[in-house]
This record gives C-alpha cells, structure tokens and sequence, in this order.
C-alpha cells in the first residue's frame, strides 16, 4: 500500500468510525426527553444482558420507567416515533470493516415493508439521522473478558453527551472535541487506572508510564479494572481501547472515562498499520500530562 492510499484510508476511518457523538440538535434531545426508552437486550442469556438490566435500573435517568425486550422482539414488530431505544447497532467504514456502538436511537414511523435488521445482537440499517447518542464498545470486553460493568460507565456517558447537547455547550463535533480536550487536565487529579493490555508494546510496565506521566497511576491486568468498576469512585479514571479491523486496516481508539461520572476525560483515534500504535502511546500520556 502506498503512502497516499495509506492516508487516504486512515482519512475515511476517521470520519466514519468516530468512536462517540450522536445528535447535535438540542430540540431533539429535549423532545426525546418525554418518551419512554426501550432497552434491547441480547438474544439468550448473557453477561451483556444482565449487568444492562441492573445498569440501566441504577443508572438510567435520561427517560423514566423504561422497558426492556430482546433483539428478535424488537425485529418482529413496528419502530414507534414515541420511544426511544437503546441498543446495539453494528457500521460499517469504507474499507468493509465494521465496528459495533451501543447507540441511544429516537423511534420514527416506519414506511411500510420497512423492516430492521440485525446480525450478531446488533442492528445494522438504523438510519444515522435518528440516532441520538452512541459510544462505540467491544462486545468481547463486556462478554467474555468480565468488563461488563463498563455499561455503567458508558451509559453515564451517554447521558452527559445528551445534557452537553440539550444545553447548547455541544453544538457540532468541534465543540464536542473542545469540551473533551477541556477535560484532559483533569484526569491529574484522578489515580489513572490503565491496563497493561491497553498500553502499545512501547510501553511495556509501569516504569515506561512513569517516565511520561508523573500523576497518579497504576498498571494493572485487563482483568483487575473490573475493581474499578466496582468502586465507581470518582476518583479514579480508567483506559478503554478498541481496536478494529486487521493487517493494513486496523484502528485503535483510545479513551479515558472517569469511572464515578462517565465523563469521557480524554480522546483519540490512531491508524494501527502493521502492528503499531495498538494502545496508549507515550504522546497520549504526553498529552494528558500537559494539558492546561
């Protein structure tokens, strides 16, 4: 691959694989406000569904009294303009690979024959104009490698995108970018919780962290962040990496949530071409050392 089709295809990931945002448009989050939410769950029995019950139970103030149903119910009856749903939805970028998003989606009337479709638990022809607010997520994380708890964190997540919307302080992706990038300074004032599966083979342990970035922190197993989690302390932030694609075409996304708010604290997005850059890197650390 040439140095050009290089670029031009990280280009296309970047503008279509954003990680998080949704709607812009602060009526819609308002009017969205007064519906009911439906919450889609897996088909069968899974780690996904049963910590999104008790998430969503906990932690879902955004609509009141929501329901719950499971992807095959969902696909066997109509979209209704008075609900919202939350659910899983599946993209795809320009160079066919997909990524899946736990998405916030405002309902609309179906035209008739319209019919929704689905593979693997998520939705793949929810049209993007109705979608509200989305942050994207590894399915095998929540399912099989005990991190189911990060649904508490991307919920709050999604909530505090909509309120930033609703309120007029994020009005396009610039804005949403700045009010990220505004919160960078403040993962100092946090203890870092970073996993050593999250951080790109050029920083092997906590001492090669160390040397970048001097506040607070710890190195720890994949595994153990689910101890975080737990302590949904304010106090602590923690990493959260997805990679997509593979070979020539994978991507890393990186973010920094704080674990007792949601907020998403720091953001960024690097092409993964040939086996490099697939984590935390020393800019990342860097950056947030830094910031002002």
């Amino acid at each position: 691959m040439s140095i050009r089709s290089i670029a031009t295809t990280t280009l296309l990931l970047t503008q279509v694989l954003h990680a998080q945002y949704g709607s812009f448009d602060a009526g819609a989050v308002k009017a969205a406000k007064a519906t009911r939410t439906v919450v889609v769950l897996d088909a069968g029995d899974s780690p996904y569904n049963r910590t999104m019950i008790e998430s969503v139970k906990s932690n879902w103030k955004f609509t009141s009294d929501p329901e719950f149903m499971t992807v095959a119910e969902l696909a066997a009856q109509p979209i209704s303009p008075d609900r919202t749903y939350l659910l899983k939805t599946r993209k795809t970028d320009p160079v066919k690979f997909e990524a899946t998003f736990l998405t916030l989606v405002k309902g609309w009337k179906p035209k008739k024959g319209e019919t929704l479709e689905q593979t693997g638990n998520a939705f793949t022809s929810i049209p993007s104009e109705h979608e509200l607010a989305f942050i994207q997520m590894d399915p095998k994380a929540i399912d099989e490698q005990g991190l189911a708890q990060l649904l508490d964190v991307y919920l709050k997540h999604l909530q505090n995108y909509l309120s930033l919307v609703e309120g007029g302080k994020i009005t396009d992706k610039t804005t949403a970018d700045r009010t990220y990038a505004s919160r960078n300074r403040s993962v100092r004032e946090t203890e870092l919780w970073l996993a050593k599966e999250h951080l790109d083979k050029s920083l092997p342990d906590a001492a090669a962290v160390k040397e970048f970035y001097t506040a607070p922190s710890q190195v720890m197993a994949l595994s153990q962040l689910a101890t975080a989690l737990e302590k949904a302390s304010k106090g602590i932030t923690i990493s959260d990496v997805v990679l997509t694609g593979d070979n020539k075409n994978k991507h890393c996304f990186k973010r920094v949530f704080n674990v007792g708010t949601g907020e998403l604290m720091y953001l960024r997005d690097d092409a993964s071409i040939f086996g490099k850059k697939e984590g935390f890197l020393d800019e990342d650390l860097k950056t947030i050392e830094r910031a002002r």
